[in-house]
């Protein structure tokens, strides 16, 4: 082989490497974007479920309040016979209600004899300043863990 073939073999040796050295940048770089992608999918599908998940929160808190006023009436009304029927019928109208929440992760915050927690419960009222205990004047709820509305409390003794 003469010099000027050697060089150019050489040439072509050092352009073969070059054009390696580039197909494995490029194809690292395609990984990663890869990976990347399939990451933001992941966090993509966690975001959708989330939303999902407290898409009927402001739904559910105005029925709450609709479920409250309920509640009022069925407790104002006085234990008798002739309203037996009526008394049995919010009964049932509530226990509906609340199996209906059940099913979108609602639930009501237990509140009688707890102690105040600040994350759960709202005092409007103290009626002993060293009490410890609690009772519930308006019920609160969770949602899947969250406070969608917290308990309205009166601290006792």
């Amino acid at each position: 082989m003469t010099e000027e073939q050697n060089k150019d073999v050489e040439a072509g040796v050092d352009e073969l490497e070059k054009c390696k050295q580039r197909a494995e940048e490029y194809l690292n770089n395609w990984k990663r974007e890869r990976a990347d992608f399939i990451n933001y999918k992941k966090d993509e599908a966690k975001r959708i479920e989330e939303f999902l998940k407290f898409s009927t929160e402001g739904l559910i808190v105005q029925l709450i309040d609709a479920i409250d006023g309920i509640e009022v009436a069925r407790n104002n009304l006085p234990e008798s016979e002739e309203l037996k029927g009526w008394i049995n019928g919010f009964d049932g109208a509530l226990d509906k209600v609340a199996k209906f929440l059940n099913k979108f992760g609602v639930e009501r915050i237990g509140v009688d004899g707890e102690k105040f927690d600040p994350l759960l419960h709202e005092a409007v009222e103290v009626a002993d300043k060293d009490g410890d205990k609690i009772q519930e004047i308006r019920p609160g709820y969770t949602m899947h863990g969250k406070v969608i509305r917290p308990a309205r409390v009166r601290i006792i003794k």
